[in-house]
């Protein structure tokens, strides 16, 4: 630009945003790669702007100079903090998701979680699993709202879980204790939607707190609605069980809204039972919930889908349980 101004117009100075903008996005390297370029840039502008040798010129380039060596020191900064940050997310997102076994009881189990921002790794969907004396119990949940708030919502959730699963009798129970251990720490808007499932042998029994219903892969495929509807935990919850049989080999799928309102460009939800036939044949329990993962991304539009996605997916088995 300084080619088509006048002589005593030099916007070389200006070359300086180029290295102090770059270290607000990019890593050191490319941002080095910005302050050498902008030195290169200014160092060419020298005789087209009639300041070549010039003190002047000197001057502009010793202060673009010392300000591309802030630049890259701020990105160098800036990168190992964001890195350090992810380490802490990651140990936090560990505490709270405990890894779950391949078989549980009698129950093989695959898990899956994701965060809908890419550059996180913990939100506000949950997942867990107990093996109690009155059978395996699977809970699935989503804390409304996202954040920080939602993180330490979903950790409180599971933390009750992990006691009431072992403590309390009935299913029912569990979902009661849950929304009183929930009721005095949530906002007054605040609540989570969970379904719990208790695996027996020959059955499953499940209540549902205001969460989208589990899929049972059977034959006929059958979404388990509860009888009556129920409101959420922490907001007096009192759900009541249904069960239903489950012979040897069929699965259970239970996830959160992440997975059924992924929209596509033209605003289409994604259809949970179009993929009833992966889900129930594949052979294994991980290589289903993988496809189902791709195709989801295959679905959905970034700009529409802004959602954490927590799946679970339980097959019976024929083993007698410990």
């Amino acid at each position: 630009m300084d080619g088509f101004l006048t002589p005593q117009t030099i916007l070389v100075g200006l070359l300086v945003l180029g290295p102090l903008l770059a270290c607000v996005r990019l890593d050191t390297v490319r941002t080095a790669a910005v302050g050498a370029y902008a030195m290169v840039l200014c160092v060419l502008l020298g005789p087209v702007n009639d300041i070549w040798g010039t003190a002047d010129h000197f001057l502009r380039l010793t202060i673009l100079a010392i300000s591309s060596g802030l630049a890259v020191y701020a990105a160098h900064v800036r990168t190992s903090r964001e890195r350090a940050l992810t380490t802490v997310a990651r140990v936090a997102q560990e505490a709270i998701l405990l890894p779950v076994s391949a078989q549980v009881g009698h129950i093989r189990v695959a898990t899956r979680y994701r965060c809908a921002s890419r550059d996180a790794l913990v939100g506000g969907d949950l997942f867990d699993i107990a093996h109690t004396g009155q059978g395996v119990r699977v809970l699935i949940g989503d804390v409304r709202g996202k954040g920080l708030d939602a993180t330490l919502s979903a950790a409180r959730t599971l933390g009750s879980f992990r006691h009431a699963a072992y403590a309390e009798s009935d299913l029912a129970g569990v979902a009661r204790y849950l929304d009183t251990a929930l009721a005095g720490h949530l906002g007054p808007e605040d609540f989570v939607t969970a379904a719990i499932a208790e695996f027996t042998p020959g059955r499953v029994t499940v209540v549902n707190c205001g969460h989208h219903p589990p899929l049972l892969l059977g034959d006929p495929v059958d979404l388990i609605t509860p009888a009556e509807p129920d409101l959420p935990l922490g907001l007096g919850a009192r759900p009541k069980p249904r069960t239903v049989k489950l012979q040897t080999g069929q699965r259970l799928l239970l996830y959160t809204d992440g997975l059924v309102e992924a929209r596509d460009a033209s605003g289409r939800m994604f259809e949970l039972q179009e993929q009833v036939t992966l889900l129930r044949d594949f052979p294994s329990l991980d290589g289903a919930l993988e496809d189902l993962l791709k195709r989801l991304d295959a679905h959905a539009h970034p700009a529409l889908t802004d959602d954490d996605v927590a799946l679970v997916l339980c097959e019976a088995t024929g083993d007698t349980p410990p």
